[in-house]
């Protein structure tokens, strides 16, 4: 034998260690082999004890767990005002933002979109029924612009541009798209940009029919199966059927945020781990329209976090929107907090040596 080799073995104790910690087996031959002849699903269905090293794990985890991927608000419900919300865009988990035509969840989502790159996230967005220049727009108005501050100037674009150049993608198509276009087009943002949050908007440009129960739950479960298998976040915009007259002394805002609006298949709520719906108040609308007082401490909009697999907290925020600078703000004062500002700020010109 090669005296080289030998020098390196493992002393025999450690190395030829009882595996079963002293243990006695009692599966006997026959048992091995009665279990060599089982069928798959055999192994997947585990006794509950096999599970118990895995939960310490997920117990231990938990402990040290701190939240990335938050929505921008905190919560404005009675007794629970400015608490955060115990919420957070999961890898492998589908979100559904839901809404009436009007109600501003393509602006919400360009909100959120911001505010998630300011947590270190990698964007991607497919907005099938918005060309990318408005997209960068409302973004950008969202960013820079305030009642104080109402036109978006070219140091503005530049600082944008150069800050957000390596966070953010847009798919540059303007028309409806295959289930099987789509799923390439995710694929080829995670693999070629590790985009990590995907958003789509909307899912009734990813069907030939929105109503198509068949077709709405493929596109769904193809989703779920896509964020689970690549460990991202979806958010998929979906639409709610118009609910309620905002003339009617009965109408009430709380009521259209509800999940039982959304159009089409029941399974979009069903299979998503997440589903928000944002309704707008069309009564304060109306009213300002007829030239009426409101009162502006109800709010312009409210936003139903309906369902939450993985959290604890479902409940409604409710938001008033800052028109300046088309952010949705948690006080009727409409000031907007927004974090991501740090990302654009210029940095300070070197000074000089004489």
């Amino acid at each position: 034998m090669n005296p080289k080799n030998t020098s390196v073995s493992p002393e025999l104790d450690d190395y030829w260690g009882d595996p079963t910690g002293g243990a006695e087996i009692e599966t006997s031959l026959s048992e091995y082999e009665s279990r060599a002849y089982k069928p798959p699903e055999f192994f997947i269905n585990k006794d509950v004890l096999e599970f118990k090293n895995d939960f310490q794990n997920y117990l231990e985890a938990k402990k040290t767990h701190v939240s990335k991927f938050t929505l921008p608000f905190t919560q404005t419900n009675e007794g629970c005002v400015g608490r955060p919300i115990d919420f957070e865009f999961r890898p492998g988990e589908l979100t559904v933002l839901a809404g009436e035509n009007g109600s501003g969840k393509s602006l919400l989502l360009g909100q959120i979109g911001l505010h998630l790159i300011s947590c270190g996230a990698s964007l991607y967005i497919a907005s099938f029924e918005m060309a990318p220049v408005r997209t960068i727009e409302r973004m950008l108005m969202q960013t820079v612009c305030s009642t104080d501050k109402r036109m978006i100037e070219e140091p503005d674009v530049d600082l944008f541009f150069k800050q957000f150049a390596s966070r953010m993608r847009i798919c540059d198509l303007q028309r409806k798209v295959s289930p099987d276009e789509l799923l390439r087009l995710l694929d080829s943002a995670v693999r070629d940009y590790r985009s990590d949050i995907l958003f789509v908007d909307s899912l009734m440009m990813c069907v030939r029919d929105d109503m198509d129960k068949k077709e709405t739950d493929y596109v769904m479960t193809k989703l779920v199966e896509f964020a689970r298998t690549n460990n991202v976040h979806i958010v998929v915009v979906a639409h709610c059927r118009k609910r309620g007259d905002a003339s009617s002394k009965t109408y009430s805002v709380f009521d259209s945020a509800s999940k039982d609006s959304i159009k089409g298949s029941s399974n979009i709520t069903n299979i998503a781990f997440n589903v928000f719906v944002l309704a707008r108040d069309f009564s304060k609308v109306q009213k300002k329209a007829e030239g009426k007082d409101v009162d502006d401490t109800k709010p312009d909009f409210v936003l139903n976090l309906c369902k939450q697999r993985n959290g604890s907290w479902e409940g409604f925020i409710k938001l008033w929107r800052d028109n300046a600078s088309l952010n949705f703000c948690t006080s009727w004062t409409r000031v907007p907090v927004r974090p991501w500002l740090e990302l654009t700020k210029s940095e300070p010109a070197p000074e000089p040596y004489f």
